[in-house]
């Protein structure tokens, strides 16, 4: 049998559909997977799997691809869609799969994202998920062989003999969720003594700018901003003593990993995307009157809850994770 799988489309989401991805993948042992989307990366060497990455173009050629693809695939007998987006349920027409079943967002409102994602397969499939647990085939640093540690580190000019934080200061789904640049300049200029500074994401200028800042008070950091592929990213995130981030897809890939994080949430629901069974993440928020607006851009235009949010609240939960 072929399954198709259309994971979500931020990279976090992704990771928080991986438990249900693996009740997919198990369910259906020995069959072909095709994998369609933008973070398809992150589950590339499963085995049986296929990966097409989703390419940002205009509709008309976005849909034309697809359709393209979809003849090369051939015949589908199950298809799982997890956005909810009209682009998916055209997708999911041009599929024309034996058995079809699309994510409804507005299912278990409350609960945990990975939740969500885990009963939409569940109640597809008729089964029950025995294993809660996010789910990535890539493997953490430590468990890389010594050539590969030494190739990873060697590419970004890393000494495995210092301890690394990591800061991802960005969030693809908007501004909002953003904490204040020159909060995580002055959090790494607390931690430079000790500490090697990684910043991490995809958000150009936001990286760029701290890093400048850390540079202008004598801190060179090492801005690896989109110079990492996600199976890179991975393996660094890892390997991190504590790692500072945004709600965004870098701390979920933590959450896996379990390494020590500070969480900073704004406006999102922290209790439905919290990092997920990670017991060594703290997570940092305020809890003002317009919280939590779940907006891309303040609508109040003072984003009080990252400029309220100080630098002494992370960098004091920072230092107590380090200390246990």
């Amino acid at each position: 049998m072929k399954i198709f799988i259309n994971p979500p489309t931020w990279l976090g989401d992704s990771v928080m559909a991986s438990a249900a991805m693996r009740l997919i993948f198990s369910h259906f042992k020995d069959c072909e997977f095709v994998l369609y989307g933008s973070s398809c990366e992150l589950f590339k060497t499963c085995e049986n799997v296929a990966v097409f990455k989703e390419e940002k173009s205009s509709f008309f050629k976005r849909f034309l691809g697809f359709y393209r693809l979809k003849k090369t695939w051939g015949k589908v007998d199950y298809a799982f869609f997890f956005r909810s987006a009209s682009s998916a349920k055209i997708m999911l027409f041009l599929l024309n799969a034996k058995n079809s079943f699309i994510f409804d967002k507005k299912q278990n409102k409350e609960a945990h994202q990975v939740l969500k994602y885990l009963a939409f397969v569940e109640n597809a499939l008729k089964i029950k998920a025995k294993n809660k647990e996010l789910f990535l085939p890539i493997l953490a640093f430590k468990s890389l062989y010594l050539k590969e540690q030494k190739a990873l580190l060697d590419k970004f000019g890393l000494n495995l003999n210092k301890k690394f934080l990591g800061i991802n200061p960005g969030a693809k789904y908007g501004l909002a969720k953003c904490w204040e640049k020159e909060y995580f300049a002055e959090l790494g200029l607390e931690f430079a003594k000790t500490h090697e500074i990684l910043i991490l994401g995809q958000e150009k200028e936001i990286c760029d700018d701290i890093a400048l800042l850390l540079e202008k008070s004598g801190v060179k950091a090492h801005n690896l901003c989109r110079k990492t592929s996600i199976k890179e990213l991975c393996e660094l995130i890892s390997t991190l003593d504590i790692f500072i981030s945004n709600d965004s897809g870098p701390m979920h890939i933590a959450a896996f990993y379990k390494t020590p994080t500070v969480a900073i949430f704004g406006p999102n629901k922290f209790k439905q995307t919290s990092p997920w069974q990670n017991e060594r993440a703290k997570i940092i928020h305020l809890n003002l009157p317009c919280m939590p607006c779940m907006k891309r851009i303040c609508p109040l235009k003072h984003h009080a809850c990252m400029k309220e949010l100080k630098p002494e609240l992370v960098i004091n939960a920072a230092r107590k994770l380090l200390e246990g």
